[in-house]
């Protein structure tokens, strides 16, 4: 009798085991397709005289604690640059870490690149409490008011950087900025987890930035690898 019970307690169980298995592969290829779909609805460009005109390129960090302006992020910047400079936004935001004890902080090295090509300071914005995507997006709208933007980023983190811009109330746009190192398989694999966590955090958990005010600026900060 008590076999008996423990088999069937056994079957119960792996049955619930395989449901939630289902399940979780069910949410995140219907959250994959849905993220996606709406990133590309609203418009994802990879030519300069393609790209409608926006109030603000934003740039988000790469999460770099060593401060440097590393290959990706040096992409972002160039493609913001561009837009600036063609007139294509009015001002750059720049997202990421910055000013957390003990780390290095990205978003002062990325103002200095970009003042070192010639961009107005009075068009420049850093917020150094860009720890996710979802955290610059959220912040960019509540903190630094923006309305519309181009997001600038690598094409495999476009959709998702849109589709949180434009969950945050922002009319956003997607620029392509350039990828040099080949994408590994396990990143592949990230992204797409990213893309399941960023529906849940926006229909299910409703999640706002961890930093939900102003947060100080970092001083100013010379590049730690600087690049042509």
């Amino acid at each position: 009798m008590v076999r008996r019970l423990s088999t069937r307690m056994l079957s119960y169980l792996a049955a619930a085991a395989a449901g939630v298995m289902l399940g979780g592969v069910a949410l995140m290829l219907i959250s994959n397709w849905w993220v996606h779909r709406q990133g590309r609805h609203a418009g994802t460009y990879d030519a300069l005289v393609e790209v409608p005109a926006r109030d603000v390129a934003i740039v988000g960090g790469t999460g770099d604690y060593q401060g440097r302006v590393g290959d990706r992020l040096r992409s972002r910047l160039l493609v913001a640059l561009s837009l600036y400079r063609a007139h294509k936004v009015k001002s750059i935001l720049v997202s990421g870490v910055g000013g957390l004890p003990g780390s290095g902080d990205e978003v002062s090295s990325a103002r200095a690149w970009l003042l070192a090509r010639g961009m107005d300071p009075a068009h420049l914005m850093i917020d150094p409490s860009g720890f996710r995507t979802l955290d610059t997006m959220q912040r960019a709208a509540r903190v630094f008011g923006v309305k519309s933007a181009i997001a600038c980023s690598q094409p495999q983190h476009l959709d998702r950087t849109v589709f949180l811009a434009r969950a945050a109330g922002i009319d956003a746009v997607g620029f392509q900025a350039g990828q040099r190192d080949k994408l590994p398989n396990y990143e592949i694999r990230f992204e797409t987890l990213k893309a399941t966590l960023a529906f849940v955090d926006t229909y299910l958990l409703h999640t706002g930035p961890r930093v939900a005010g102003p947060a100080a600026t970092p001083a100013p900060a010379t590049v730690v690898a600087s690049t042509p």
